[in-house]
């Protein structure tokens, strides 16, 4: 008897370790339950990162789809578009098993990269998202080109005095009666050497003083504003304002440039909004010298 019932037991704990053995195996696997979300792709459409000028226009095409193992139905789809911190979001509520439509919108004003998120979510709360970058640049504009323009400096008898607007260099009598057209003239000094300045600019002021002609006393002073350019940039590349535009982004605050050398670029921006790129060709002798300069600036 008692043999029996060590053999009971014994078939007992082999069947309890088989069972146990089965229902690991036998486990169900876990079953996504997220709706589907894609963007449509084609030649019309936008559908992954992309570059494009400032304000195009864009077709996005949103394709969701209900989970098919749930079968819980779409509800909600959000939009949102986040640059520079700043984020819009719009939303949509329904109810359907699949959720297509066709965004028409533009892209963003201003150059930068913006973050598109697409969310649809079903009845259940559970989510799925798509997201793209859209990078924006600047149009591009035409420019003016001048060419090795020769300015004197304060004891020279040549013109000092330059305007971007048509490249004329004015000597100092006729920059008086042009001074809205002015944008900077040269001068060298005995600490701020070879140097470009405005028109307001105060050393300026200090080197051309004539009492009849000096700046103080032209009805215009403009306040032209300058940048030392640190970035390798090939000047006689430049075909249009694009790298105009992005090199005037930012830093363009100086009223005038000192110590300046051959090959020296310089980023500007005049009284009158115009940007643009100066070159220093070559500079020759001290305060009874010159300067030549080739500029390119927006039309």
């Amino acid at each position: 008897m008692k043999k029996m019932n060590w053999v009971l037991s014994l078939m007992m704990m082999i069947a309890v370790f088989f069972a146990t053995s089965c229902t690991k195996d036998s486990e169900d696997p876990i079953v996504d339950q997220k709706p589907t979300i894609t963007l449509q792709v084609g030649t019309d459409y936008v559908y992954q990162n992309t570059t494009v000028t400032v304000g195009t226009p864009m077709k996005i095409g949103i394709r969701a789809i209900a989970n098919t193992s749930s079968g819980s139905k779409l509800v909600d789809f959000t939009f949102t578009r986040t640059f520079n911190g700043n984020t819009q979001t719009f939303d949509s509520t329904f109810s359907a098993s699949t959720f297509n439509v066709d965004l028409m919108t533009n892209a963003n004003a201003q150059v930068g990269n913006e973050t598109f998120i697409f969310t649809i979510k079903d009845k259940n709360g559970q989510m799925s998202a798509v997201t793209i970058i859209i990078t924006t640049t600047a149009v591009s504009g035409e420019i003016n080109a001048f060419t090795m323009k020769i300015l004197g400096a304060q004891g020279s008898n040549t013109g000092s005095s330059f305007a971007s607007i048509d490249g004329t260099v004015y000597k100092l009598a006729d920059a008086k009666a042009n001074a809205n057209k002015v944008d900077w003239l040269y001068y060298y000094g005995a600490s701020d050497l070879a140097s470009i300045a405005a028109p307001n600019d105060a050393h300026a002021a200090e080197v051309y003083n004539n009492a009849t002609n000096g700046l103080l006393t032209w009805a215009v002073r403009n306040a032209t504003k300058f940048k030392v350019i640190t970035d390798a940039i090939d000047f006689d590349a430049i075909t249009n304002d694009a790298i105009i535009v992005a090199q005037t982004e930012t830093g363009v605050d100086q009223s005038r440039c000192t110590a300046l050398q051959a090959g020296k670029l310089l980023a500007f921006i005049t009284a009158g909004g115009k940007k643009g790129i100066m070159k220093v060709e070559s500079i020759s002798g001290t305060n009874d010298g010159s300067i030549t300069i080739s500029v390119k600036v927006q039309k």
